[in-house]
C-alpha cells in the first residue's frame, strides 16, 4: 500500500507540472507588457499585440477594445463600423491594429486580450498630437480704420498640445515681437504710425509654426506742410518750390496761385512734380522756370481727401525789385464819364462826385471840357492829357480856387 501511494503521487505531481507548463508557455507567448503609443492627427497609428495561437485551442481568440469600450475586432475580423481601422498581421504572432487618418477623438487606451483563463490583456495607451491650426477663410485679412479708432485682431488657433500664440509687427526688413500672448490683440486710440503689418504666430512644438497676418491702414484727412514760407529768386533764373502732403487715403494734390492751377505736364515752362517720402507722405514740387515778373506772388499747396481739406501758402519773391501786380495788365472796358460841373447853382453848393474807376471831365461855367483822366489804375497809354499832368492840376487848383472866392 506504501509502494503504491509512492508510485502514484510522483504520477500525479506529473502530470499537475505538465498542465500548469502548458498555461504558462500560452502566457509567456503573450505580450502583455503595457505600451504607449504616440502619432499625429492624420497620420498612421499602429498598437501592436502578439501571440501566437497556431497549436492553441481553436477557441482562442484576440479581441481590440475602443476607449470607448466598443469593441473593434474579433481575430482579424473588424466588428466597428470605421473603415479606418483594421487587423493587419505583417508575422503570425501579430495582431496589430492599424488607425488610419487619425483624430484627435481617436486618443485613449486600447485592450487587447485573450481569452484564457484567467483573461490575458495588454494596454496600448495612444496619444494622438494635433499640429497648429488657425481657423479662418483666409490666413491675411486687412483693416481699415480712422484715427483714434480701436483696432481688434484676432488669432483663432486650436492644437494639442495647447499652442503659443506671439505676436509680431513686421516690416520688410525687421520682424518686432510685442510684449503680448494670446488669441486677441487691441491697438487702442490708433494713431496713422500704428499701420503696417501684424502677424500672430502659432506653435505648440508639434510641426512647423504657422502665423496669420493683418493689415492695418489708418486713415487720416491731409496735412499740409510748406517749407519756406518765403523764398527768393532772380529774374530770369528756374526755382522749385515744394510742399509735403500727409494723408490717408492718398491725397489729390496741386500748386495753385490765384485761379491757375498747375498739375503734372500742365504747362512747359511751370511742371508739377510728385514723389512718394512714406506710406503715408507726399513731396510736390513746382518746378518754374526762366522767372519772369509774374511768376512772383502767392502760391498755395493744397491737398483733399475723402476726409477733408487742408492748404498752406508761400511767397515767391525777387531778389532785387518789386513785382508788377496782375491786376495792372489786365483789360478793362472804357470807363463812362463823370462830369463835374462847376457853375453856381441856385443853392450855392458844387456838385462835385468822383469814382476812382470813372473817366473825369472838367468843366468851368461857360467854358469848353479842358481835358480828361482815367483812372490811373488803367495805365498811361488810357490817359488823355492836353498837356502835362503837373500843369493841368495847376489849373484844376487854381479854377475851384476862384469858384470858391465867386460864391
Amino acid at each position: 500500500m506504501l509502494l503504491k501511494n509512492v508510485c502514484v503521487i510522483p504520477f500525479l505531481l506529473a502530470l499537475s507540472l505538465v498542465k500548469y507548463g502548458t498555461s504558462n508557455d500560452l502566457l509567456r507567448e503573450f505580450d502583455s507588457s503595457p505600451e504607449n503609443v504616440s502619432a499625429i492627427a492624420g497620420k498612421t497609428a499602429i498598437l501592436t499585440c502578439t501571440v501566437d495561437l497556431t497549436d492553441a485551442d481553436p477557441k482562442r481568440e484576440i479581441t481590440w477594445m475602443s476607449p470607448k469600450k466598443t469593441l473593434i475586432a474579433i481575430g482579424d475580423r473588424r466588428i466597428i463600423d470605421d473603415p479606418r481601422m483594421s487587423i493587419e498581421r505583417p508575422r503570425i504572432p501579430d495582431w496589430n491594429l492599424h488607425i488610419r487618418h487619425l483624430e484627435f477623438f481617436d486618443r485613449g487606451m486600447y485592450i487587447c486580450s485573450l481569452n484564457t483563463k484567467p483573461m490575458s490583456i495588454k494596454n496600448v495607451y495612444l496619444e494622438v498630437y494635433v499640429n497648429p491650426y488657425i481657423h479662418g477663410k483666409t490666413l491675411h485679412t486687412i483693416q481699415s480704420l480712422k484715427e483714434g479708432a480701436t483696432a481688434n485682431l484676432t488669432c483663432n488657433a486650436t492644437g494639442y498640445p495647447e499652442p503659443t500664440i506671439t505676436w509680431y509687427r513686421t516690416s520688410a526688413s525687421k520682424k518686432e515681437a510685442i510684449s503680448r500672448q494670446g488669441s486677441y490683440l487691441m491697438i487702442h486710440n490708433i494713431s496713422r504710425y500704428c499701420s503696417g503689418t501684424y502677424e500672430c504666430e502659432v506653435f505648440n512644438g508639434i510641426g512647423p509654426a504657422v502665423s496669420k497676418s493683418f493689415s492695418i491702414n489708418v486713415h487720416f484727412k491731409p496735412e499740409v506742410q510748406v517749407l519756406n514760407k518765403k523764398q527768393k529768386q532772380d529774374l530770369g533764373k528756374d526755382t522749385i518750390l515744394q510742399c509735403e502732403i500727409s494723408a490717408s487715403p492718398q491725397a489729390i494734390v496741386n500748386w495753385r496761385k490765384g485761379h491757375d492751377v498747375f498739375t503734372a505736364n500742365n504747362y512747359h515752362r511751370i511742371t508739377s512734380e510728385i514723389y512718394e517720402k512714406d506710406i503715408h507722405t507726399t513731396v510736390l514740387h513746382l518746378r518754374i522756370q526762366n522767372l519772369t515778373w509774374s511768376d512772383f506772388g502767392e502760391y498755395i499747396c493744397e491737398a483733399s481727401n475723402v476726409l477733408g481739406k487742408d492748404l498752406e501758402s508761400m511767397q515767391l519773391l525777387p531778389i532785387n525789385g518789386i513785382p508788377i501786380s496782375s491786376k495792372s495788365t489786365s483789360k478793362k472796358n472804357d470807363p463812362k464819364p463823370i462830369i463835374f460841373n462847376f457853375s453856381s447853382s441856385s443853392t450855392g453848393h458844387q456838385k462835385l462826385t468822383l469814382s476812382p474807376e470813372k473817366e473825369l471831365v472838367v468843366k468851368m461855367a461857360n467854358s469848353k471840357e479842358l481835358g480828361t483822366i482815367h483812372d490811373a489804375a488803367v495805365g498811361s497809354s488810357a490817359v488823355k492829357y492836353p498837356f502835362h499832368k503837373l500843369q493841368y492840376t495847376a489849373l484844376f487848383v487854381t479854377m475851384l480856387f476862384k469858384q470858391m472866392v465867386m460864391v
